[in-house]
Order: structure tokens, then sequence, then C-alpha cells
């Protein structure tokens, strides 16, 4: 993993100087700085790195416009780097996630800062396993082909309490899209587990409110959820519904690097449940929720994975149905839509 090569998009030629003084002391090769987007995607016409570090707000062109043309051309991983505190500059990261970046990370504040070595480190450790994502080319307008993948109404086995989502890099887009295509009426809640760094769930909440056709809010220990609204875990905090649809948090193993997680959000499921549920998982790296997603399956709870031509990473999804967890293989819109017939049903 050493002498990746990064691109370094920010405006501030201070926080370029900082990101690569400290890239550099990790074992990264800084191949150039572009202080607008319009620079960073003229560079990446010639030359491609490995990876590539966003600011969201720039002169001549901001952060989203430049990973959308990057995706539509040459793919490359992008990490955006913003300040979590900016709510402005977060909510806008959210509109660079749905142009393809991985991620989301805040951006380190000055080695006098209580929380530089950990923000550095973080931004490390998410660069060298960004560089090794594999990415789908985005098609700009154009749609992805999933007219061979049906749309099936027929009833799970289980007659559903609750629709469960796990996401991960991706899934704020995916997450987006699926919400927008929902109904007031539906007569389930929607408990949702999101991998995203600390700081942005609100700018998250926020963005997916714009659009979703629900209420969505962060979700409150002891509260009873509600049909028709989406609750999102909390930072840091595990999530699960009891069997009188009160939320259960727990606070994540410090030794862990998935928390929220999406198996404790199925393994609830499975323990509260009896595996009365609609499972989906979106995109994502990894396989956080697949091996509690087949139990539920083998249950009889109505399974989802995210169809490969609409992932950013198909890595959690795509897990999903080489082990057999996943009932169906569907887009978010094709989702929404099976969901709100069965809830008619």
């Amino acid at each position: 993993m050493n002498n990746l090569r990064v691109l370094i998009v920010e405006d501030s030629l201070v926080i370029r100087q900082l990101l690569r003084h400290v890239l550099e002391e990790a074992g990264f090769e800084v191949i150039g700085e572009a202080g607008n987007g319009l620079e960073a995607v003229e560079f990446v016409s010639r030359i491609q790195p490995d990876v590539i570090t966003m600011d969201v707000h720039m002169p001549v062109m901001d952060g989203y416009s430049a990973a959308r043309r990057i995706m539509e051309s040459h793919p490359i991983p992008i990490v955006v780097v913003t300040a979590s505190s900016n709510i402005g500059d977060s909510v806008t990261a959210m509109q660079v996630l749905e142009a393809g970046a991985i991620t989301v990370l805040q951006k380190p504040q000055g080695p006098d800062h209580p929380h530089f070595q950990q923000d550095v480190a973080e931004l490390v450790r998410t660069l060298k396993i960004a560089a090794e994502v594999r990415l789908v080319r985005r098609r700009g307008s154009r749609q992805a082909d999933t007219q061979t993948v049906p749309v099936q109404a027929a009833a799970p086995l289980l007659h559903p309490r609750m629709v469960l989502i796990g996401a991960s890099t991706g899934g704020p887009a995916a997450l987006k899209t699926f919400l927008s295509h929902l109904h007031p009426q539906l007569p389930w809640p929607v408990l949702i587990v999101q991998h995203i760094s600390p700081g942005f769930l609100p700018s998250l909440c926020e963005w997916l409110n714009l659009s979703s056709a629900i209420p969505v809010r962060v979700a409150e220990f002891g509260e009873t959820v509600q049909p028709g609204h989406a609750y999102l875990a909390p930072d840091l905090c595990h999530m699960q519904v009891d069997g009188q649809g009160r939320v259960l948090l727990s606070e994540g193993d410090a030794r862990t690097m998935l928390c929220p997680s999406v198996a404790q959000l199925f393994s609830g499921a499975l323990r509260y449940l009896q595996g009365q549920c609609i499972a989906i998982l979106f995109s994502g790296m990894g396989q956080d929720g697949v091996e509690e997603m087949l139990q539920l399956r083998q249950l009889g709870a109505l399974t989802l994975a995210q169809h490969p031509d609409t992932v950013v990473v198909n890595g959690m999804p795509g897990e999903a149905v080489r082990r057999g967890a996943a009932s169906q293989v569907l887009t978010p819109e094709q989702m929404a839509e099976l969901v709100l017939k069965l809830g008619r049903q």
C-alpha cells in the first residue's frame, strides 16, 4: 500500500500544505494539487492518481461538479475532506457523495488541535482503503439497464413489521432514491444503519429530508418507532428495535471499526422480531450484515440487495448475492416499488 499516488483538491493553500505534509509522512506520493474543481478535472484528464482528496466549496468549480465530471470520464476514488462543523459544507458534501465520492471525512484541524492525530490517522486509513475500491463508471443522465430484473410483489413467507436497511460507501445516494420513492402512508417504520464519519449524520439527515417522501430523523433511545417514518442510527451507537417497537441503543466496542453496525440491526430482527422484516443492503465495502441477512432469509424474511449496475461499491450487496442471502437484486427505485406493493397488500 506504499507510494499510493494522491491528488489534493483544496482551495486553501494552508490546508493543501498541511495535507501534503501528513500524507507524505504516511508514505503517500502527492502527485499534484488543485485549487479548484476545474483544475482537478483537467489534471485527471492527463494523469490518473490512485485516490483524490476533494474539498467541497471552491472557486470556479465546486467539489460536486468536479466529482460528477471525474466519475463520468475517469472514475477515481474520491474522499471528501471538509469541516463537519460547517453545516453548509457538510450538506454539500452529501451531494458530492451522490455524485460518486467514496466517503466524507472531517478535515484535520491543525497540529495543535486535540483530535489532530486521530483525524490524520482516519484520513490515512480511509485513503488506503479507498484506493483499493473498484468503482463503477457513472453514466451521466443514462439509467442502468435493469429491465431484466423483475419486481415481484409476491408476499414473503413472514409478514413484515418494519423495513431494515444497511448501507455504507455509496449508500447515501441509494438511500435518497429509495426514500424519495416511498409514500407517507407506508405501514412500516424504516430503520437505517449508514456508515458515515461521526459529525456528518445531522447533515445526512437534513439532506435526505429534502427529497424523502417520509420524515427522516436520528433515532433516540426508548422511543417507539412509527409507521411511515425513517430512523437513522446515531453516531457511535448500535441500534436495534425490540418486540414492542422501542429503539434500543448501545455503545459500540472501541475495537471495532463498524459502529453503528448493520449486523447488530439485523441481529435485533432475529432476536426480537423473529425475522418479521424486510432487510435491505445498499452499496458499501465489506460484508457487514450479510451473515445476519442470510439467517433472516432462512427464517422467511424478504431480503433485497442493490443491483450492481447502480452501486458505487459492490461489496455488501455483492457478498449478499454470493452467499445466497438476497432473495431479490433490485435498484433502489424497484425496492421502493416492491415495498409499497407489499404495504398495500
